[in-house]
């Protein structure tokens, strides 16, 4: 199967005492490819459609691409802009918050740096599409019309479209202008990833039913609605269910609890699963992820977590 992702992977400087930071890679959609990748491995070929500069950074960062297993075929190089870049800032009470610096970020103009032949190629080989609501809030506004008709493509072809909806307030202009864009991912998407908060922030819906009433019109033959830690509601055309989940006593970082649980759900209906179960193994694997901290955790901390499931 091949599986590509669209949108922004930053670069990350955290805390590491005395005054120091770490540089890492993080970014919902990447985040979701490197724990798929991680949890399907040679089963599935997995790129991310981005763009990102020429400089030093941008290099360590497609290098750290390529170290994941996640094929680079779709990055773009732009040499006028700069990768995204944000700073974790830790209060004393442990609360986390953010500087960002994505003015000039390269993939914002994604769509744009796609080259016919590389858009042809991935629209003939492409299987499944993932994107997210930050994927789209940070296209430039003539990149979002080209993305529209390019997923319009990508469904005629028969491509799988998968959203999660990851509403960030802070990267729309206005609250109009993102339910506009979020109207067409849902009307387009096969297999949505809705959180309440979400959907509350937008629309003031403020629990399962009000979400999935809102979408029964909608052609979605997945919808799979978070809420927090709370359980979990699921609906296809032959099932629907509210799965209870079980709770994580020692969150250490919750960065990519949403993220890490999209993958582990894709991975495991992949296998053969059934939404039930894909949707325990989702936990599973969130639960995981969110005990160590770090959006992407230590390769090895993962690989025994698999064992473990596989066991």
């Amino acid at each position: 199967m091949n599986i590509v992702v669209m949108g922004e992977c930053m670069i990350e400087f955290s805390p590491a005492g005395n005054s120091s930071y770490k540089q890492a890679f993080a970014g919902d959609v990447y985040n979701t490819a490197v724990y798929l990748k991680r949890l399907q491995n040679s089963a599935v070929d997995i790129s991310i459609l981005t763009a990102v500069g020429c400089d030093a950074l941008s290099n360590a960062m497609v290098d750290d691409f390529k170290a994941s297993g996640i094929d680079t075929s779709y990055v773009q190089r732009v040499s006028q802009r700069q990768t995204g870049a944000y700073l974790i800032e830790i209060s004393a009470e442990g609360e986390r918050s953010f500087v960002y610096w994505r003015d000039t970020s390269a993939a914002k103009i994604t769509i744009s740096q796609l080259e016919d032949s590389a858009k042809r190629k991935l629209i003939k080989q492409c299987d499944m599409f993932y994107f997210s609501g930050i994927s789209i809030a940070i296209l430039a506004n003539e990149d979002r019309q080209a993305f529209w008709l390019l997923l319009v493509e990508l469904k005629q072809a028969g491509v799988k479209i998968v959203f999660d909806s990851n509403f960030r307030s802070r990267l729309w202009k206005s609250t109009e202008d993102a339910i506009s864009q979020f109207e067409q991912a849902l009307r387009i998407s096969d297999i949505v990833f809705a959180g309440v908060e979400d959907f509350t922030l937008l629309y003031d819906l403020n629990s399962f039913s009000d979400v999935d009433n809102f979408l029964s019109d909608h052609a979605i033959n997945e919808l799979i609605i978070k809420n927090g830690p709370d359980d979990i509601f699921y609906r296809s055309p032959i099932e629907t269910f509210i799965l209870g989940i079980s709770k994580v006593d020692s969150v250490v970082d919750s960065t990519s609890a949403g993220d890490s649980f999209n993958s582990g759900y894709l991975s495991a209906r992949m296998n053969g699963s059934s939404s039930k179960e894909a949707i325990e193994h989702a936990c599973r694997v969130s639960a995981c992820v969110i005990q160590h901290k770090g959006a992407v955790i230590n390769q090895d901390v993962f690989s025994a977590f698999m064992a473990k499931e596989q066991a």
